[in-house]
């Protein structure tokens, strides 16, 4: 009688017949008996120790696992497909099994915690696709609503605080006071058109999109050495990258927004070595500088209209006037398929230079 291997059993059924007890299904496939109009099909067809035998009969235990019957190979049928019976077949299928498993865990996982999970960068997500098989625009989709109804908030109370601190004003006959609005509530506002952005891609292109929230929880990921460091363009994946490379890389992914505001030359140098896509880059930076600025514009005009706006009113005003003629000749630059640089380049050009030695 030949051996079982793992945790599997086996024991004489029929003569010549040997019965297989298994403690979790094997891919083998049970003869299909000759019927009426349908001829015999036989059952899969197995190596175990040199010899060959058909599974002529499967079921399951009560136990959760299967047992099959197999007698010796009938020469007179075409082998399909051969499934081997040894030591390291059995060890692969376990391992398949343990990956599936984790697989299944991560995928509920990861639709738990896709509120957070979407506001990492697109790449991880695109990684969890293949290795959770759960959609990545899935995730960027369930992490948008709370960002957009925190930027929509935010927006509500950066316009009432300019535009009702210029009328109570023009009612007392006094100056304004400056308007109480921070640094941290002008970055929520952020948060209104970066989800529309986000939600457009995700939906018109199929693309993941990560959150500028995302980047702080991607860096404790990696700190923590749950995710591997990006693999820069010419690297080979299994060579292990340089610690300066690693750092290069990672400056990469923080500043590649900001990277479509350098001149067209060192744009498509970083598109060479780096996989930067200037254009599509443009176009998100573009429309976000074209809009977000837009937003609080109206009240320094009204703030100025009423007499009381002041010189940062007035400041205030013009650079979003001006970020928004830019805005408009850099679309036109990118629709033509070419990179759009921007003034703000400058101030960009000194994070970016050690990517560009």
């Amino acid at each position: 009688m030949p051996r079982p291997f793992g945790t599997d059993r086996v024991e004489l059924a029929a003569p010549g017949h040997l019965r297989v007890t298994c403690s979790r299904p094997k891919d083998w496939v049970a003869r299909r008996p000759a019927e009426r109009g349908v001829v015999l099909h036989p059952g899969a067809a197995v190596r175990w120790e040199e010899e060959l035998w058909e599974v002529v009969a499967a079921g399951d235990t009560p136990e959760g696992g299967a047992w099959y019957e197999l007698a010796p190979w009938d020469d007179q049928h075409a082998i399909r497909v051969l499934f081997p019976y040894d030591d390291s077949s059995e060890a692969i299928r376990s391992e398949d099994r343990r990956e599936a498993e984790r697989r299944r865990v991560g995928r509920v996982v990861a639709l738990l915690l896709s509120p957070v999970v979407g506001l990492l960068p697109g790449h991880v997500q695109e990684r969890l696709e293949v290795q959770m098989e759960v959609r990545a625009t899935t995730l960027t989709l369930a992490s948008i609503p709370l960002p957009f109804g925190v930027g929509v908030v935010a927006l509500l109370a950066v316009l009432m605080s300019l535009v009702g601190a210029a009328y109570v004003a023009a009612g007392t006959g006094r100056a304004p006071a400056e308007a109480p609005i921070g640094s941290f509530l002008l970055f929520l506002v952020y948060l209104f058109p970066e989800s529309l952005a986000r939600f457009a891609i995700a939906m018109g292109q199929g693309r993941p999109m990560g959150s500028v929230l995302g980047l702080p929880l991607f860096a404790i990921v990696r700190l923590a050495g749950l995710a591997p460091a990006p693999t820069p363009a010419g690297t080979a994946p299994e060579s292990p990258a340089p610690d300066e490379e690693r750092l290069r890389a990672d400056r990469f992914l923080m500043l590649e927004p900001l990277l479509s505001f350098l001149s067209p030359a060192d744009q498509r140098r970083l598109a060479a070595e780096r996989g930067f896509a200037p254009v599509t880059w443009g176009k998100r930076t573009a429309w976000f500088l074209l809009v977000y600025p837009g937003l609080t514009a109206p009240a320094h005009a009204a703030r100025l209209l009423i007499g009381n706006g002041g010189f940062w009113s007035f400041l205030l005003l013009a650079l979003a006037l001006g970020l928004g003629v830019e805005q408009v000749v850099r679309l036109r630059t990118l629709s033509r398929g070419e990179p759009a640089p921007s003034v703000l380049g400058r101030l960009v050009a000194p994070f970016a230079a050690p990517l560009l030695r």
